[in-house]
């Protein structure tokens, strides 16, 4: 084997050693981050704030997917099959996670319904 191809195979060898390494550490990253965060729950309007602050008595996190508006932000439904809390409130069963309506009536948001859904 000559000089080169042998330089030229440990150059390849050692560009790929650091190319798995970088992944791995990617990887590893990726791992560690929450996609839990207390900003799904900040952000919604006081009374529905406060309403899960009775629930959880703890620091509240959710997904992305917890809350979704509808009708003109007239109307907000929360899935807690994304909700987390870390005082661990039971919020999903043999019957499904819970669901909860929250409409706006004279700009203030009221619980219309709260059910379990599979």
């Amino acid at each position: 084997m000559s000089t080169s191809t042998a330089s030229r195979l440990l150059l390849a060898f050692i560009l790929s050693l650091l190319g798995c390494s970088q992944l791995s550490a990617k990887g590893g990253n990726m791992a560690n981050q929450d996609p839990y965060k207390t900003q799904y729950v900040e952000s919604l309007p006081p009374e529905v704030r406060a309403a899960l602050t009775r629930e959880c008595r703890s620091s509240a996190k959710a997904l992305p997917d917890f809350a979704s508006y509808t009708e003109n932000t007239k109307m907000i439904v929360l899935r807690f099959e994304h909700f987390y809390c870390n005082s661990g409130g039971t919020f999903c069963g043999p019957s499904g996670c819970l669901q909860q309506i929250y409409v706006s009536s004279h700009g203030h948001y009221k619980l219309l319904r709260s059910y379990y859904s599979p």
